[in-house]
């Protein structure tokens, strides 16, 4: 990279140069008009008091001979113009070293809020985000520092919440672990029989991790928009109902009653499997922040040429600051019991797979303690203009 000049000296010299064409300008305007200003008020002059330019009254030369009133007029202009020039040129150097003066003070003083924020930038890209940089007066560089300061609280949430999603991790991965490797030294030492519960249970730890490593790599998927998706024409009612049908079990087990509503035929053109998933995420999410006694209802229509199927709880609710943020991958609410469960990238991964069918899903909830509803929207297959090709992932 070569050798770049400051910005406060590209200013000074911007500024430089504007004083210089305005004072060329200034002279070349001066020095074209005012001779000819000045002649025709000297001869309006001479015509009240009755010169002429040949003769009449004139004025005494070193001679003692009398000088006409053009020699006047001619004396007069070159001292006139001379005069012009020499007030000129100063004036021009006079404006010139205060404007450079003033140029290098506004040049300093528009750099040095530019130069906050660019080591503020630094610090952050060394992982040091807890920057806040002033605004200052102006109003594009206070959007400018503003902006800085958002990106740092945005990088120290991401970094936080990857130091959490590690701990998480690690507390998902070390439990079935630990499981395993006891399983595992009981055998050894005969303390168990390898018989089909000793084995169930092992399985069960298996399928732990073999969820979490499949949840991994949807996410990853989900960052990518790479979802390999096999659509097909289907009801997207029945495959809410299957998903529900397959949690009755844990629903049961939780004390949760979970309804499931009748629901129109709500055609799609849909990944099965991959839809299957979203609505589990979705009502193992509710699941998880509604607690004993509470319920769990899943319902669905048509709207406007959508398909539209809501998961709604008697849980713990969602606060509204939070409402827009559910969706960020590894983000849960703190202080939340029900957040505990789960390294908070369920809701990610059903979102990310519903906009890859070209379709959303949206939270709502009245507040802390009121539930909430989780709506997920696709093209109904039936929409006019609607066209069975899988739709392009964002």
């Amino acid at each position: 990279m070569g050798r770049r000049r400051s910005l406060a000296f590209r200013l000074l010299v911007a500024n430089l140069v504007v004083v210089a064409v305005g004072a060329v300008a200034l002279f070349a305007t001066a020095r074209l008009l005012g001779p000819h200003l000045f002649d025709s008020e000297v001869q309006r002059i001479g015509q009240r008091y009755g010169w002429s330019q040949g003769g009449g009254p004139g004025r005494g030369g070193g001679d003692g001979t009398a000088q006409p009133a053009g020699a006047i007029e001619s004396d007069l202009r070159d001292a006139f113009t001379g005069s012009l020039d020499l007030a000129l040129l100063v004036a021009i150097a006079t404006g010139v070293v205060a404007s450079a003066a003033a140029a290098a003070v506004v040049s300093k003083r528009l750099v040095r809020p530019i130069s906050r924020m660019g080591t503020a930038v630094r610090n952050m890209a060394e992982g040091h985000y807890d920057q806040e940089v002033p605004e200052p007066g102006e109003r594009e560089l206070a959007l400018l520092a503003t902006d800085v300061n958002a990106l740092g609280a945005a990088l120290a949430g991401t970094e936080a919440r990857r130091a959490r999603l590690v701990s998480d991790l690690s507390h998902e991965l070390r439990t079935p672990i630990t499981a395993l490797d006891g399983f595992v030294e009981g055998l050894e030492d005969g303390v168990f029989a390898p018989d089909d519960d000793i084995l169930a249970a092992m399985r069960h730890e298996t399928g732990r991790l073999r969820r979490l490593a499949d949840d991994l790599g949807a996410l990853s998927r989900t960052d990518e928009a790479a979802f390999d998706l096999r659509v097909g024409s289907a009801d997207l009612a029945t495959v809410a109902a299957a998903a529900a049908r397959g949690l009755t079990a844990a629903f049961r087990s939780a004390g949760v009653e979970i309804v499931i509503e009748e629901m129109p035929d709500l055609p799609a053109m849909i990944d099965v499997d991959r839809m299957g998933q979203v609505f589990a995420n979705l009502l193992r999410n509710a699941l998880q922040h509604t607690p004993s006694g509470g319920t769990v209802t899943l319902s669905g229509a048509l709207r406007g040429g959508s398909c539209v199927v809501a998961v709604s709880d008697t849980g713990a609710g969602i606060p509204p600051e939070h409402v827009d943020r559910v969706f960020d991958r590894f983000f849960r609410i703190d202080g939340d019991a029900g957040s505990a469960g789960g390294a908070g990238i369920g809701l990610t991964i059903a979102r990310g797979i519903a906009a890859a069918h070209g379709g959303t899903i949206t939270a709502a909830s009245e507040g802390p303690h009121q539930g909430s509803t989780f709506t997920v929207t696709l093209p109904s297959a039936t929409r006019p203009g609607f066209t069975a090709s899988p739709p392009t992932a964002p």
